[in-house]
């Protein structure tokens, strides 16, 4: 799968304080085959758990009980893709063979009982994709779960916005968080959602003290709990960086979207566009308008600029809107980049909406 930022590259810069297609509802699942894998067999399309007995797996494939936790969501994905691996393979030089035949999912899970293999997939991640999120489990006691040799700590040392670690009983818990990020993509694709305080009805919450938890959110893992004897919480929807899900999911759908604009105008009509000013504000019009989407969504915001100074936007700034776009004049580019028929960048600064998570309630009595 020929990648399109030959053409239009797309360079995201998260500041902290000094649409798109039904791939961005899909997961991946990865998993060992008792089997020999063939080319049909090596990747294919399933619409429910109940689709893969049809198709052959058998009650007790790790790939068929993934399934049945990602499916659990509710509300529920709509579909999802399993790849096979022999055991002969590593799950990291499958998902590279994956990746070259489809970019068609935005999430993946290895359902793997053997922990090298999951720590090998985890270390390697971060350079096997730019725009899919690995959502794995750590398993066990919570010592267990916390040994510098296991999924959370492997996870945690990458520091990735691409990995997700959640404290479970078995490594489908990763696919249930999975298949509920997929499902509410799906169910909000207009609008923003958050993982944090999710119920995720394909996993068993764990019986965990509040030292346990801080433990476990300390290496940046998730736990899905039981809060005010009652409430099936999922806290807080954090990947290893510490980051939010949601945030990194928004930033990839936003990138996808500028990309495709960009390559419409670069193949509409008669596909040439002058080398001049008035061409980068063609771009900036058609890249307003997706952007208008996503602040209309609630995934960007009016907000003052909170990160370091760029161009002429200074710390403090207000940003309409939540987005901001600029590009230098022609008049600036360089003779190696008009003889490379390359347009001048433009430049986008973009609000994060943010989500509340926490809440202090003031009561005052007067008796």
């Amino acid at each position: 799968m020929l990648s399109l930022s030959s053409i239009v590259q797309v360079v995201v810069n998260a500041s902290s304080p000094v649409s798109s297609g039904s791939s961005f509802s899909t997961g991946l699942i990865l998993a060992p085959s008792a089997s020999a894998v063939t080319e049909e067999t090596r990747l294919r399309t399933f619409a429910s758990a109940a689709d893969m007995l049809a198709a052959g797996f058998s009650a007790s494939d790790p790939a068929y009980l993934a399934a049945l936790a990602y499916f659990a969501a509710s509300p529920a994905p709509d579909r999802v893709l399993v790849g096979l691996y022999a055991a002969s393979e590593t799950p990291a030089a499958v998902f590279r063979t994956i990746l070259n035949r489809t970019t068609g999912f935005c999430g993946v899970c290895l359902c793997d009982a053997a922990l090298s293999k999951q720590t090998a997939f985890i270390s390697a991640f971060p350079g096997l994709s730019d725009r899919t999120v690995l959502f794995c489990a750590g398993t066990g006691s919570v010592a267990e779960a916390l040994s510098n040799s296991g999924v959370l700590k492997t996870a945690l040392a990458t520091g990735s916005d691409r990995i997700l670690s959640v404290y479970g009983a078995d490594v489908y818990a990763a696919a249930a968080v999975m298949g509920t990020a997929m499902g509410l993509a799906r169910a909000f694709s207009d609008a923003s959602f958050s993982l944090c305080y999710q119920r995720i009805p394909g996993m068993l919450p764990t019986d965990l003290t509040e030292s346990e938890i801080a433990s476990l959110k300390e290496v940046r893992a998730n736990v899905y709990i039981v809060r005010g004897g009652n409430r099936l919480l999922l806290e807080n929807g954090s990947m290893a960086s510490g980051r939010r899900f949601d945030e990194v999911y928004a930033l990839d759908r936003i990138s996808a979207d500028l990309q495709d604009a960009a390559l419409s105008l670069l193949t509409s009509g008669s596909g040439r566009l002058p080398q001049t000013d008035e061409t980068s504000a063609v771009f900036i019009n058609r890249f307003s308008a997706v952007l208008a989407g996503y602040t209309a969504a609630g995934v960007l915001a009016s907000g003052r600029w909170r990160g370091a100074p760029t161009g002429s936007l200074q710390t403090g700034d207000v940003i309409e809107n939540g987005y901001l776009m600029w590009a230098d004049s022609y008049d600036l580019q360089s003779d190696a980049d008009r003889a490379a028929h390359r347009a001048m960048p433009i430049h986008v600064a973009l609000c994060l909406a943010g989500s509340v998570e926490t809440l202090l309630i003031e009561i005052n009595v007067t008796v």
